[in-house]
């Protein structure tokens, strides 16, 4: 039985491992590396860099550190990344976990980090599984980015909220599923192998709204650019507005297999990242 064991880096040689985590989770070039001396620099003034071990053996890891914003202390998670072959195992769950248990204990409430809204498996991993709730949109927010899954793509991004000592969000998400009416905002057609966008149709009116997103958004990329731009731009101005009237994404659910969030206006803490 493989035991994974998460713990703080020590010393230079676990932080160059951590270069090397980086480079294979995302494909990194050496430039865009988060440097072992930054990342030193990090873990002794306020932050947090973990490591997930194998047997002694660097596999991942996550980056953290304290971030402030109207008024707000909170720790923000900059980097969280899994090598290749550990990928979908579990990793990135125990080390969001440790995460969560050191920040508590540091007195933060709210671990904050941004990821892209329409690759499904990080929506399902900070939605569904975290329970991260999100209510901002940051369009083409790194701008140009060379590694393997962002390279020639808008870095459209959006802010995960994880509210980890609050349980109004946990109530939100409960009390909405109880709501039988919705609207979907996206309009697809599924006739085809393929789901296509069609449009979006949005309702500022309705109580629970749909917002589907595709399977999978970087293949979809790789095998047809222009059908992965139009999912990018039409649920950009779906998320866009329905954030500027004051909804929040607060779920994660599949329709037909399809994912979807779920957008309402719930009563939680204020948001500090608009």
């Amino acid at each position: 039985m493989v035991v994974i064991i998460v713990r703080e880096l020590e010393g230079p040689t676990e932080f160059i491992e951590a270069e090397r985590v980086q480079k294979q989770a995302w494909g990194m070039s050496d430039l865009m590396v988060t440097p072992k001396e930054i990342m030193i620099a990090i873990k002794d003034n306020g932050g947090l860099v973990l490591g997930a071990f194998d047997e002694g053996k660097l596999i991942g890891f996550a980056l953290s550190f304290p971030g402030y914003r109207k008024g707000k202390l909170f720790m923000y998670s900059h980097q969280t990344g899994v090598a290749k072959e550990y990928q979908s195992k579990g990793v990135g769950y125990l080390l969001k976990q440790k995460q969560k248990e050191i920040s508590t204990t540091r007195g933060f409430d709210l671990i904050a980090w941004t990821y892209d809204p329409i690759i499904a498996r990080n929506a399902h991993f900070n939605v569904a599984k975290l329970g991260v709730v999100t209510r901002t949109y940051k369009t083409n927010y790194y701008g140009p980015m060379d590694d393997s899954i962002n390279a020639g793509w808008e870095t459209d991004r959006v802010v995960a909220e994880w509210w980890i000592k609050d349980k109004a969000v946990e109530e939100a998400r409960r009390s909405l599923r109880l709501v039988g009416d919705s609207h979907q905002a996206i309009q697809v057609d599924t006739a085809n192998t393929h789901t296509r966008i069609l449009g979006y149709n949005i309702d500022l009116n309705a109580r629970k709204v749909f917002v589907e997103i595709p399977r999978d958004i970087v293949e979809l990329k790789a095998r047809n650019p222009e059908e992965a731009s139009k999912w990018r731009l039409f649920t950009r101005e779906v998320f866009k507005a329905y954030f500027a009237a004051g909804y929040t994404a607060v779920d994660l659910v599949y329709i037909d297999g399809r994912p979807n969030y779920v957008l309402s206006r719930v009563a939680i803490p204020p948001n500090v990242f608009t």
